[in-house]
């Protein structure tokens, strides 16, 4: 192979790299924070591309408004714990997450703990 056909080759390699790493910007949250908060489930979902948790919780000046956490994606949160049936509606959870630059309620869940869940002695399911 010419040294031409090793750059294009090369070249084509890199570009569809690009896109995949595009994917997973974490720009929105403040990676440099942590925050935590408790509150009743939601909702839960468990679907590709990346599971959700929502919990309805108080604000800083006692408002209720509802949460919600990114997670990864189904295949990820089964190797780390997670199942379908892990939390529900109702549950009370105490999460700890990566707040959004803006402020909104929302954020990258870092842990989640509820009574009757971990990972049997005592540490948070992340």
């Amino acid at each position: 192979m010419t040294r031409s056909l090793w750059a294009i080759a090369a070249l084509l390699l890199a570009s569809l790299a690009a896109p995949a790493t595009a994917h997973h910007s974490f720009g929105h949250y403040d990676m440099t924070k942590l925050a935590e908060i408790e509150g009743t489930v939601h909702r839960y979902e468990w679907s590709n591309p990346h599971c959700w948790l929502f919990i309805d919780a108080k604000s800083a000046s006692g408002e209720p408004v509802t949460y919600g956490f990114e997670l990864s994606s189904v295949g990820e949160m089964l190797r780390r714990g997670w199942k379908k049936s892990t939390v529900k509606f109702g549950d009370k959870v105490k999460v700890k997450y990566r707040p959004m630059v803006d402020g909104t309620p929302a954020g990258l869940l870092v842990s989640a703990e509820k009574e009757g869940m971990g990972l049997g002695d005592g540490r948070a399911l992340r």
